[in-house]
C-alpha cells in the first residue's frame, strides 16, 4: 500500500504538518475503505419479498434496485433516524 509506504518513510523534504496532514488523509482513506468493505453487498443476492421488522410486502423496484434488500422504506428510514440518535 503506497499511503502506508509514505507514511512509515515520509520524504526528507516534508515538514512536520505535511505529515501529519498526510497521515490523516490516510487514515481518513482507510477508513472509508473499511466502510466500503463492511457494507458491499453481494450484488446476487436474494431480496425479501416482505419486510422483516413489519411484514408489509417490499416493492419489486426497491428489491431490484437495492440486492439483499430485507426492511421496507419505511422501516429502513425508521432504523437510519434510530442510528442517528444514539452516535
Amino acid at each position: 500500500m503506497k499511503g502506508l509506504e509514505t507514511l512509515l518513510n515520509p520524504p526528507e523534504h516534508m515538514n512536520e504538518d505535511e505529515r501529519i496532514e498526510q497521515a490523516e488523509q490516510f487514515y481518513q482513506d482507510l477508513s472509508l475503505l473499511q466502510h466500503r468493505q463492511a457494507t458491499a453487498v453481494d450484488p446476487d443476492a436474494l431480496s425479501a419479498e416482505f419486510c422483516e421488522e413489519c411484514g408489509n410486502a417490499i416493492p419489486d423496484a426497491r428489491r431490484k434496485a437495492i440486492p439483499g434488500v430485507e426492511l421496507c422504506v419505511a422501516c429502513k428510514q425508521a432504523e437510519e433516524q434510530e442510528k442517528r440518535m444514539y452516535r
